[in-house]
């Protein structure tokens, strides 16, 4: 479907985005465009956020449901999955056209629901420092929406520092980005729909700050990998890297905030994966139904626990921790996902691997059973929580045909704050390209250190691993494949992981992926391939999907560089 729909836009690209006039690149622009200056924002030490106070660290968490309802649905005569003008539908305004609510893909109206969607927030403070993470069940979100949240007048007075927004990249929800919607030219964002979520997130926010007390810390990790004494057993129980070369961080975190009055009482819990929420998309009797996938069954089993027998990774039942559990999405690029060859254990141990609904089940609660055991048998508490954030705005210039020619017909929405850096007098050209702001943040609570990705992040870039350290067992690469991994242009370490590791106290790194803004795939210029004669529109030869929903050859240079410069700032 995005195949077909690249081809389509591309038809438009010459009407729309070429021509012969020219511009300075930074035109009419007052702002850098490669990397930053210094971080925007360093708590505690800066304006407004001068101290940590008594040193005693506040949380709170909260969750919102943001699934639509009201909207039109429609009878799939030829059981395809998609809207065709001609199929019956329910005019529930009685307007006289179809209102339904696109999901990812194109084309492709929700019939139904088969989980909630949701907001769920964790806040912070200590002091004068005040920061909250929230993430949205969503395929990626805009920078625009987010700064529109976090600038709600409901929020105003609430002295937050800084708010951090994700998306957990789940497939069957509503279209946020605009790419999806009935045609090519026609965006998937429905007004309605989106100012839904941006109430959702503003409530959950709202009340994860206002609601904070004293906490005290439980945390752990573990490998997601099929034997946790044996790194060479693959991870082909949870899922798998189809792209080349084969680098993934199979490290879930659980970090479970409970209160100082209540030590056995949850405030809230955020856990940390990298696996992309989609295998229910090929569920043929529930396609195109509204649900989040693996994180809502993740999050349940977390809270609620896991009775005797009810997963393979534990004969005996596994208590919740009650609270909100708030997932946040890792380096998830490059394909990392449970889709293809991949098989999920039963609670009796038979393989199962049908992407359906059950699939995402198992999914969920394997590995929170993972997680829960990891968290009783390894965990190790403290009350020592020292809170620090720092971030900084960059830009990446967008170099990609078919994003040029969905901005300019309005697709993305027509916020004038989504671009900068070029003449909007002009035809976007080879000359006069445009550059799209972000944002990258840092956050350390006392041994946890939390670094956000503006997409979807291609692990290498966050733990290297070209040595094959980082393979589990997998082959690193097919050699006969075209256009193989340049290994000797890889970038050298430090490396993503390495630098959130060299803050002091710190012991559980987290990247924090698809969050402050949604650029598509992070890919690494070591292994960037486009079609030498359509770019972005077609795939080059090899494992290149990737490049084609992504912002150009700089990428890893304009949104990339910038997260380790942050990261060694002092």
């Amino acid at each position: 479907m995005m195949r077909m729909r690249s081809v389509v836009i591309a038809a438009l690209a010459c009407t729309t985005a070429c021509g012969d006039g020219k511009a300075a690149p930074d035109a009419g622009v007052d702002a850098r465009l490669e990397g930053f200056e210094s971080p925007d924002l360093v708590c505690p030490g800066g304006p407004g956020c001068e101290t940590t106070g008594d040193g005693v660290l506040k949380v709170g968490a909260a969750k919102r449901v943001w699934t639509p309802t009201g909207y039109e649905t429609y009878t799939d005569e030829n059981n395809d999955n998609e809207y065709q003008m001609v199929e019956p539908y329910t005019d529930l305004n009685g307007n006289g056209k179809f209102d339904g609510v696109w999901l990812f893909g194109g084309g492709r109206p929700a019939k139904g629901v088969t989980t909630d969607i949701e907001v769920r927030a964790i806040a912070f403070s200590e002091g004068d420092v005040s920061v909250a993470i929230a993430y949205i069940d969503a395929i990626g979100i805009l920078s625009t929406d987010f700064d529109l949240i976090r600038a709600d007048p409901r929020l105003a007075g609430l002295a937050i520092d800084h708010i951090v927004i994700g998306a957990t990249h789940a497939h069957e929800t509503p279209d946020t980005i605009g790419l999806w919607g009935p045609s090519v030219a026609v965006s998937g964002r429905v007004p309605s729909v989106i100012q839904k979520m941006h109430d959702a997130a503003v409530e959950a926010i709202k009340e994860a700050v206002e609601t904070a007390q004293p906490a005290q810390l439980q945390i752990a990790s573990t490998k997601l990998i099929n034997d946790p004494t044996n790194p060479t057993s693959t991870t082909i129980d949870f899922n798998m890297d189809i792209r080349d070369p084969v680098i993934m961080d199979p490290t879930l975190t659980i970090a479970r905030f409970t209160k100082v009055s209540a030590p056995t009482e949850t405030i809230g819990t955020l856990v940390n994966w990298a696996n992309h929420p989609e295998v229910a998309r090929s569920d043929a009797t529930k396609a195109a139904t509204i649900t989040a996938h693996y994180p809502s069954y993740l999050r349940t089993a977390i809270e609620q626990g896991l009775t005797a027998g009810e997963t393979f990774y534990s004969a005996d039942a596994l208590a919740g921790l009650g609270g909100v559990t708030v997932f946040v999405q890792g380096a998830l690029g490059g394909q990392i996902g449970s889709l293809h060859e991949t098989h999920l254990r039963e609670a009796n141990g038979d393989l199962y691997d049908e992407e359906d609904d059950h699939m995402e089940q198992l999914l969920g609660r394997n590995s929170a059973a993972r997680a829960l055991i990891a968290l009783r048998d390894t965990g190790e508490t403290t009350s020592v929580l020292p809170l620090a954030v720092k971030s900084a705005t960059y830009n990446a210039r967008l170099e990609n045909t078919l994003f040029h020619v969905a901005i300019l017909v309005g697709i993305f929405g027509a916020d004038d704050n989504l671009l900068r850096g070029y003449n909007r007098d002009n035809p976007i050209d080879e000359d006069n390209q445009p550059w799209l702001p972000l944002r990258t943040t840092f956050i350390q609570v006392g041994p946890l250190g939390l670094v956000t990705a503006p997409g979807e992040l291609h692990p290498e870039l966050w733990v290297g691993g070209y040595d094959g350290s980082w393979s589990w067992g997998w082959p690193l690469y097919d050699a006969n494949k075209p256009n193989p991994p340049r290994f000797d242009e890889a970038p050298a370490p430090p490396y993503m992981r390495d630098l959130v590791l060299a803050h002091d106290g710190v012991k559980y790194p987290v990247l924090a992926g698809c969050a402050e803004s949604y650029i598509g795939y992070l890919v690494p210029a070591y292994n960037y391939a486009l079609h030498p004669s359509n770019p972005y529109i077609k795939e080059a030869e090899g494992d290149h999907y990737e490049e084609v929903y992504s912002v150009g050859p700089l990428v890893e240079q304009h949104a990339v560089q910038p997260i380790l410069q942050l990261l060694q700032h002092r």
